[in-house]
């Protein structure tokens, strides 16, 4: 597990990189800023859970330690978490 736990999360076409801590506020933002792009009523359920749900900091924490990345479907698009670069600063 990463110490500092800053993220770079983007949608490629939809929103602007940008590098956050990695806590429920800043997931719970993400979801905010994606919540009413076009999806499925179950793409929708499923990334508002991942996202905001009760365990969502440490599933995405889980993730990351088993791989470089997580892909969300968001429609058309594609939602990325990573883990950010020491370069990368925090917004």
């Amino acid at each position: 597990m990463r110490a500092d736990h800053d993220t770079l999360v983007e949608v490629p076409g939809v929103r602007l990189s940008v590098v956050r801590t990695l806590c429920f506020s800043a997931l719970a933002a993400v979801w905010d800023s994606i919540c009413f792009l076009p999806m499925t009523r179950w793409q929708h359920f499923c990334l508002e859970r991942a996202l905001t749900g009760p365990c969502a900091e440490r599933d995405v924490v889980r993730h990351l330690a088993a791989h470089p990345a997580l892909v969300l479907p968001v429609g058309k698009h594609e939602l990325y978490i990573r883990w950010a670069n020491p370069e990368e600063g925090p917004a």
